[in-house]
């Protein structure tokens, strides 16, 4: 149904069905905020411009990719816009209390098993937080939201072997930055 309506283009129906996309995509888009920015405020800002991006874009969907991969590369390029706009790319992790959430509030309980302490917890995103960009956007990707490996790729527009080379290196740093800090 939602690619029939932006199909046609904007109707008098977009309002309703971007209603129902802010819905069914909203949360998803700010945990992914809030793990890239790890600053509440940041994340919902994030969310807002993301959101008025895909608005604004309705008209242009193509339907080449699903449309919430479409809105999570929407979101990736808003995170990094911002974030550099804002000079946090080396994000102010020793502001964050042990005991922070992760903002993790997926459909799925099995995300909130990957963390078992909040020790653990402060000291996993502190640990993606100090990856290179495209190795982190990889990881939270994949393993954190879950997406498959062709998703990951279409949302960071990046071929699927660099993806999988992004998060091999990626689990490598992980498990060198976590060794250091006997995790």
């Amino acid at each position: 149904m939602m690619r029939d309506l932006l199909s046609k283009g904007m109707q008098k129906n977009t309002d309703k069905e971007f209603r129902l996309l802010v819905k069914e995509h909203g949360d998803r888009v700010f945990n992914l905020a809030l793990m890239k920015s790890n600053q509440v405020t940041l994340a919902e800002d994030i969310t807002q411009e993301t959101f008025i991006r895909v608005y604004k874009g309705l008209h242009s969907f193509r339907n080449e990719a699903q449309i919430g991969t479409w809105i999570y590369r929407i979101a990736l390029n808003v995170c990094h816009t911002l974030l550099m706009k804002e000079s946090r790319i080396s994000m102010p992790l020793e502001s964050f209390d042990e005991n922070d959430e992760i903002g993790i509030s997926d459909d799925s309980g099995d995300v909130q098993k990957l963390f078992q302490t909040d020790s653990e917890k402060y000291q996993i995103r502190k640990a993606i937080a100090g990856l290179p960009p495209k190795q982190a956007d990889a990881i939270t990707l994949y393993y954190l939201r879950e997406f498959k490996y062709t998703e990951v790729a279409e949302i960071m527009a990046i071929p699927v072997n660099t993806v999988k080379s992004h998060l091999r290196r990626a689990k490598e740093n992980l498990r060198q930055i976590l060794k250091e800090v006997e995790l």
